[in-house]
């Protein structure tokens, strides 16, 4: 019983963060704060929080057997240039939006990649999932034409979104590293790209004030960056990837009811059905999972 309390603990708090990114990035990227500013922040937060666990012998020889070329890529991939399109895209849209279409574009390639790429077979209830996420996908393209405060563009970064980290597990799995090596190593290899961009780019720091840097440090780099990496692989560890999968789909329903109330983002009724739609599609993948106890890719926004 203490262990299921403990998971259902570490579900709610791994909801909580992932709305909290959200919705505090785009707070500040309504304020003060760029993109480029909040994914400096992001990463260099959790780029020292992993300084110790890099610095482990067993961690440095999973960095030596990883190579240089393994892990560029993957900081490519789920490192700044990642974070840098989720949060131009949340700049163009709303929290709502990059809750929802964001992993939803995940769950949509993960199912088409290895089709194209592995020529894998795809299950039924696969097909299904794909279907309702690609109405739900459209019709928030559709909503952006209907709403002059949100962008086409903004949704199209949420869908390269997808892509990118689709690529990344496709990776991970392949090379088989341990998901929280990988983050350490694109968190920590990420913080080039961002002192680079310190120096060069428009941050917002000037006009923002110490408390909100860093309160979005912490929100971003250790919770979001870190934490929720933590959270997840106990929840996977503890009761199996496919119930774990079954936790994401409240983030967004979540984040999309917290944007309305708390930053008075407006939510169209076109938006809402787009949203069940592509909730129920992310859902199934873990239910037919979990019926046919056949596990599931770990998806994380």
């Amino acid at each position: 019983m203490t262990t299921k309390r403990q998971v259902v603990g570490a579900g709610i708090l791994l909801v909580m963060i992932y709305a909290l990114q959200f919705l505090t990035a785009r707070a500040s990227l309504e304020r003060h704060i760029t993109p480029a500013g909040l994914t400096i922040l992001r990463f260099y937060a959790a780029g020292a929080l992993f300084v110790p666990y890099v610095c482990r012998a067993r961690t440095r020889a999973g960095l030596a057997q990883l190579g240089l070329v393994k892990i560029v890529a993957l900081s490519l991939l789920a490192g700044f240039p990642y974070l840098m399109v989720i949060n131009t895209g949340i700049s163009l849209t709303s929290a709502g939006y990059v809750a929802t279409v964001g992993p939803g574009s995940i769950v949509l390639f993960s199912f088409l990649l290895p089709v194209v790429l592995l020529k894998d077979r795809p299950s039924h209830a696969s097909m299904i999932s794909t279907a309702l996420i690609t109405v739900g996908i459209l019709l928030f393209i559709y909503n952006t034409l209907l709403a002059k405060e949100l962008s086409p563009a903004g949704t199209a970064l949420f869908v390269l979104q997808g892509l990118m980290f689709s690529l990344y597990g496709i990776l991970i799995r392949k090379w088989q590293v341990n998901p929280v090596l990988g983050t350490a190593v694109v968190s920590l290899a990420s913080c080039l790209p961002a002192c680079v961009a310190h120096a060069t780019t428009h941050t917002g720091f000037a006009d923002a004030t110490m408390k909100e840097i860093i309160f979005q440090a912490f929100a971003q780099g250790i919770l979001s960056g870190a934490a929720a990496i933590f959270l997840y692989t106990y929840i996977v560890r503890t009761v199996g990837p496919q119930k774990a999968s079954l936790v994401m789909p409240s983030v967004p329903i979540i984040t999309t009811a917290a944007g309305c109330f708390l930053l008075h983002e407006p939510v169209s009724p076109v938006q809402v059905v787009g949203l069940i739609a592509m909730a129920l599609g992310m859902s199934i993948p873990g239910l037919a999972a979990i019926r046919r106890k056949y596990p599931v890719s770990v998806i994380a926004p």
